[in-house]
């Protein structure tokens, strides 16, 4: 099984839906209909723009980008970026806003819509680069992060 990112919705009213990529992939969270993962162009969701922020996922890697937003882009509870005021969406999206590197276990929130960031990276044998099943992930283990599959320690 390749590395693989996984957004879970954790709040909101899209609670238990879940976004999973296992090869690169940039996308736009957002209301419009281009947007994957797309939020409801409903009046819970009006918070969120149509072109919200972008995300640039290359398994494991992930990191986020505000687009611009009116209402902001947070991860961990941290504004990353948004507009100033005063600026049209078309004028905010000639900024070039910070981007965020993301990690396992963090959330980006966009207004009360809050999505999980879970990050897989199978363990592989440090001599051959056999994929470690899961199953024999501890048996494998030789020291903290380090692993050899079964022929390989035999050998």
């Amino acid at each position: 099984m390749p590395a693989t990112i996984t957004l879970k919705v954790s709040e909101g009213k899209l609670a238990g839906q879940a976004f999973v990529f296992d090869e690169r992939a940039t996308c736009v969270i957002g209301r419009s209909e281009d947007c994957q993962p797309r939020i409801p162009d409903d009046e819970e969701h009006r918070q969120i723009s149509r072109h919200h922020c972008l995300l640039d996922i290359n398994p494991p890697d992930i990191r986020v980008r505000d687009f611009g937003s009116l209402n902001g882009t947070y991860v961990n509870g941290e504004m990353i970026g948004k507009r100033e005021k005063g600026l049209t969406p078309e004028e905010a999206a000639q900024i070039q806003l910070p981007e965020k590197d993301l990690k396992d276990g963090d959330e980006i929130r966009l207004s009360k819509t809050t999505f999980r960031v879970e990050v897989f990276v199978p363990a592989t044998c440090v001599l051959c680069s056999a994929e470690i099943p899961e199953d024999r992930k501890a048996a494998a283990q030789v020291r903290p992060g380090v692993f050899q599959c079964e022929p390989c320690r035999k050998k």
